[in-house]
């Protein structure tokens, strides 16, 4: 059962979701896709196709102009369930890395930690979407 209708690419069903979500498409990225996934952050920051920030994330979410959230490995508990509840809820997927958020922001050129990320341009989300395991 996948989640996300508006993928292109079909990403693989994940077992592991957390006990708070149990709709919600929660995806891992590989082994060693890390460089990949920052690369292409970068890209998508230069391109403005990224939307920085918790409450900024559930308002597009809510708007339906999020196809992909990133989440940040130390992200804090209640930001992963508000989140992975919206895309719950909205029909989105969620990304959750190992990276700290200090490493993701400084990827995407902002100078404060940066917890959540949106993805809104397909293309960059069916990029990103080769990298989650199988």
């Amino acid at each position: 059962m996948m989640c996300g209708t508006r993928w292109k690419r079909s990403l693989p069903n994940m077992s592991d979701k957390t006990a708070s979500s149990e709709n919600a498409c929660i995806h891992r990225l590989r082994d060693g896709a890390d460089k990949k996934l920052l690369g292409l952050l970068g890209f998508a920051a230069r391109a403005r196709k990224l939307i920085c920030g918790t409450d900024l994330c559930r308002d597009a979410i809510r708007r339906g102009q999020l196809p992909l959230v990133i989440v940040a490995g130390d992200a804090s508990e209640n930001t992963k369930k508000r989140i992975t509840d919206a895309c719950s809820y909205y029909d989105a997927d969620v990304c959750l890395t190992k990276l700290p958020s200090s490493v993701l922001s400084k990827q995407i050129g902002k100078t404060a930690d940066i917890a959540v990320i949106g993805v809104s341009d397909m293309n960059f989300v069916n990029g990103i979407a080769a990298l989650f395991d199988e």
